[in-house]
């Protein structure tokens, strides 16, 4: 697959102590963390054994994040940004509002053009991480505080972009926003339990991401064609 030309994608600068996109250390500091994380799992990750990977010091890695919790953030952001990114080529792509919504369905599924915009780390390696570890960004106690802190929008911005494009196929589609997030869910729960739970869904048999794809869009479809409007009292 081909990037586009370079863009450079800004998480929020509440997530870092000192941007880490602004020197080579820090590029390297996240380059060997997404390795790192996807390796050992959030749990056993720790900022000791990036500084090792990484060939500094502890200290160093404080420096620009406070905990791994905003690193995990940090890629999460990264994702969202960049998911949003190629949604929008899709519609770019497409002047049929329903083979937009089927592009985006796919890119949300994995399934991804030959040309993708830049991003700063591997959005395959990302995508890994958000299924992996998907609800470790926000099942915690701090999570209203992080909320307030914006740590959530690029997410946010993803749902609404999507449900955009639903009310786009359908003007009086009934609730957008909830089924859009239901889909960016679904797009990344579902390849956690075909390959860790398959029991769970029948997708697992082939673990194929274009019937992961399929199978989202037959259900935004039938949702589109056949969800009863909302009845206003």
């Amino acid at each position: 697959m081909r990037a586009e030309a370079h863009l450079v994608l800004k998480p929020e600068p509440a997530l870092s102590l000192k941007d880490p996109m602004g020197s080579a250390l820090g590029q390297v500091l996240l380059v060997d963390g997404l390795g790192l994380m996807l390796e050992l799992g959030y749990e056993a990750f720790t900022f000791r054994k990036l500084a090792e990977r990484s060939g500094t010091t502890e200290v160093t890695v404080y420096k620009y994040f406070a905990n791994k919790q905003r690193l995990l953030q940090y890629y999460f952001q990264l994702y969202w940004l960049w998911l949003r990114q190629l949604g929008a080529q899709q519609v770019e792509r497409h002047s049929d509002p329903r083979k937009a919504l089927a592009g985006i369905v796919e890119a949300l599924c994995g399934v991804w053009p030959r040309t993708l915009p830049a991003v700063q780390l591997d959005p395959s390696a990302l995508r890994q991480l958000v299924i992996a570890e998907g609800m470790k960004s926000y099942l915690h106690k701090q999570v209203d505080a992080d909320n307030a802190q914006r740590l959530f929008q690029p997410y946010k911005a993803l749902s609404a972009f999507v449900a955009e494009r639903l009310v786009a196929c359908r003007a009086d589609v009934p609730w957008p926003r909830s089924f859009a997030t239901t889909v960016i869910e679904m797009a990344h729960s579902l390849p956690f339990a075909m390959e860790h739970l398959p029991s769970l869904t029948e997708l697992s048999s082939r673990k194929d991401l274009k019937h992961l794809a399929q199978h989202l869009l037959h259900r935004t479809i039938t949702y589109l064609d056949h969800a009863q409007p909302i009845k206003r009292s």
